[in-house]
Formats: C-alpha cells, structure tokens, sequence
C-alpha cells in the first residue's frame, strides 16, 4: 500500500507542469506584485522557495525578480512561491 501511495505521489509531482512568474515591487500600491498565471496578487511579503533570476526591463518596473514553479500560496497576505 505505502508503494502504491509513493508510486502516485511522484506521478503528481512529475505531471504537475512549471509556469513563469515574477515579481517586483509596486510603488502605486507599495507591495509586492506577483504575476502567476496570468493572475497579479498584491502581497505585503514574498517567501521564494525556488530558483530565480533578475531580469531588467527599459520600461518600468525596472527590476523584476523571475523563475518557474509550480504554485504560488497566499497566506496572511504573504506569498509562498514553491516547487
């Protein structure tokens, strides 16, 4: 039985598929923006659980925070962006 439950969760883990997110600071709501999805989520904190990368832009926002994974919590308006 324990087999069978470890067989299916490493079958979840390797269907559940990456997306892009990012994130930076908004100064017209000074919080953090996160964009998942095609979805933007204002938090007051980020907890990144993942890899990422800095990417500059010419426009603004200037600086944005970048990487892959595969879901994004929000909790006490904090925002957990896990593998």
């Amino acid at each position: 039985m324990q087999k069978l439950m470890k067989n299916l969760n490493e079958e979840n883990k390797k269907t559940m598929k990456k997306y892009r997110f990012f994130y930076h600071y908004s100064h017209q709501n000074r919080k953090m923006s996160i964009h998942f999805k095609k979805q933007c989520m204002i938090v007051d904190n980020i907890v990144c659980n993942v890899a990422c990368q800095t990417k500059w832009n010419k426009t603004q926002p200037n600086l944005v925070m970048q990487g892959f994974c595969k879901e994004v919590i929000i909790k006490d308006n904090i925002g957990y962006i896990n593998n």
